[in-house]
């Protein structure tokens, strides 16, 4: 496999860390990911089995996952963040942006692609793969950037959850509804809400909404990456954002609300399930 997107770019910084945000970041990262996993195991009452984690960065969420004793395996499309797994974590990855067949012979208790799903270019050959690759009570958790959200209709631009150059597949919940039932799969839940992104999307599209066309997505992902260049390039927007992220509290904090209560969350989360024994797609 060539040398990917994600590394060609510096989608992780080529440091130990493999860090994606500015690395003073990094220790609140590191408890996100701990109070995701930890929500994952209450949501599947895993307490042994298999789980794949499909775009498994650096390794942190399997990390958790196997210090509880599950089996953990993932890929990657990035060799910094393989790495860094290795490095940081001792998780070995595939690097590959397919299911790589040595994953098949076994079945796995729960599949999970967090902010991955957005990312693919045939996301029907990953959905295909899945009644393959779950036990009988298995489950698939997708959690994306929803494009239908509060944030997202402020002003996609400088909305978070845009980046179109690595999100090449924003689908919609239906779109997918539509995919997952041609392989028998349906969803079981729906969230809304995301401690680790639903603030940060709804900051940025304020920031769009309210100031205009100078926040836009590059610039508000670069005050999180480079913050201490944004303040010597542009002082004045990058410390009204920076501002924003308290005086814009009450608003977030509303549109937040209303986001779950009308199903426009910032982000959407599906939980999904076989609906029958029999696994062969529909025609």
């Amino acid at each position: 496999m060539a040398k990917s997107l994600y590394d060609k770019d510096r989608y992780y910084d080529n440091d130990t860390k493999g860090s994606r945000l500015f690395p003073v970041l990094n220790p609140i990262l590191y408890f996100l990911d701990w109070q995701k996993a930890r929500k994952f195991l209450k949501r599947t009452k895993l307490k042994n089995g298999n789980v794949l984690d499909i775009g498994a960065g650096d390794g942190k969420f399997l990390y958790f996952l196997r210090k509880k004793g599950l089996s953990v395996f993932g890929t990657t499309a990035s060799k910094i963040s393989q790495t860094t797994a290795k490095y940081q974590f001792d998780i070995d990855l595939y690097y590959t942006t397919d299911i790589p067949e040595e994953l098949f012979p076994r079945r796995y208790e729960a599949i999970s692609y967090w902010h991955v799903f957005e990312h693919l270019k045939h996301p029907e050959n990953h959905v295909a793969s899945w009644p393959k690759l779950l036990s009988q009570n298995g489950t698939v958790l997708i959690e994306i950037p929803n494009v239908e959200s509060l944030g997202s209709r402020l002003n996609f631009n400088a909305w978070l959850g845009s980046d179109l150059k690595h999100h090449i597949n924003h689908m919609k919940r239906d779109e997918i509804a539509s995919l997952l039932s041609k392989y028998r799969l349906r969803i079981i839940k729906e969230e809304y809400f995301s401690l680790k992104f639903t603030y940060v999307f709804l900051w940025s599209a304020l920031l769009g909404a309210i100031f205009g066309k100078k926040y836009h997505f590059d610039f508000i992902f670069g005050l999180l990456k480079t913050p201490f260049s944004s303040l010597r390039i542009t002082p004045l927007p990058a410390l009204n954002s920076f501002a924003a992220i308290l005086y814009l509290f009450p608003v977030i904090m509303a549109l937040a609300f209303w986001g779950i209560k009308t199903r426009r969350g910032e982000v959407l989360r599906l939980w999904i399930q076989n609906m029958e024994k029999s696994f062969a797609p529909t025609v």
